[in-house]
C-alpha cells in the first residue's frame, strides 16, 4: 500500500508544481504581451546555458516518465493471485521476520514466488517451509499443479 501512496503523492507533487509553473509563466505572459519572458541579458556570455537548461528539462522528462510507466504496472509480467497469496503467507504462518510476500501467474503457466526477509529471519527455516510445502499449496491453490514455479528470496539489509 505504501509504495501506491508515495507514487500518487510524488506524481501528484509533481503535477502540481507544473501547473504552478504553467500558469505563473502565463500570468507573466498576460502582463506584459508582445514582450519576452525571460531577459536576455541573463544568458549573454554564457553559451552553455541554454544546452543545459535544455539537458536539465530532457533528464527531468525522462525521470518522470519512467516514474509513471513503473507507478502503472507495466513492464511487469504476469497477474498477481490473491489465492496464491494467501495460501503462501498461511504456508509461513509463524516465522518471524517475513515482509513481503507476492505470487504472480506468468503467461506460459509458470509461477514467480517472492519472499522479502529481514535480517534476523531464519531463512534455513523459511527454504525448507517452502521446499517442503509452500509451493505444492501455492501451486493447488492457484489450480496449476503442474506449474513450474520460480521463488525469490530477497533478504534486507535494514
Amino acid at each position: 500500500m505504501r509504495p501506491r501512496l508515495g507514487n500518487r503523492a510524488g506524481l501528484c507533487l509533481v503535477g502540481l508544481a507544473l501547473v504552478a509553473g504553467g500558469a505563473g509563466l502565463l500570468a507573466a505572459a498576460r502582463r506584459r504581451p508582445g514582450a519576452a519572458l525571460a531577459d536576455a541579458s541573463v544568458i549573454d556570455g554564457r553559451p552553455w546555458a541554454l544546452p543545459l537548461l535544455a539537458g536539465v528539462a530532457m533528464l527531468l522528462a525522462l525521470v518522470a516518465t519512467r516514474w509513471l510507466v513503473m507507478a502503472l504496472g507495466w513492464g511487469r509480467v504476469g497477474s498477481r493471485t490473491g489465492s496464491g497469496i494467501a495460501m503462501l503467507g498461511v504456508a509461513l504462518k509463524g516465522i518471524d521476520g517475513i515482509g513481503r510476500i507476492s505470487v504472480r501467474l506468468v503467461r506460459d503457466g509458470r509461477l514467480r514466488v517472492s519472499v522479502s526477509l529481514q535480517r534476523s529471519a531464519d531463512l534455513r527455516q523459511v527454504i525448507r517451509r517452502l521446499d517442503e510445502s509452500a509451493i505444492s499449496r501455492v501451486r493447488r491453490a492457484v489450480g496449476r499443479d503442474d506449474a513450474l514455479a520460480v521463488v525469490r528470496l530477497h533478504v534486507r539489509r535494514r
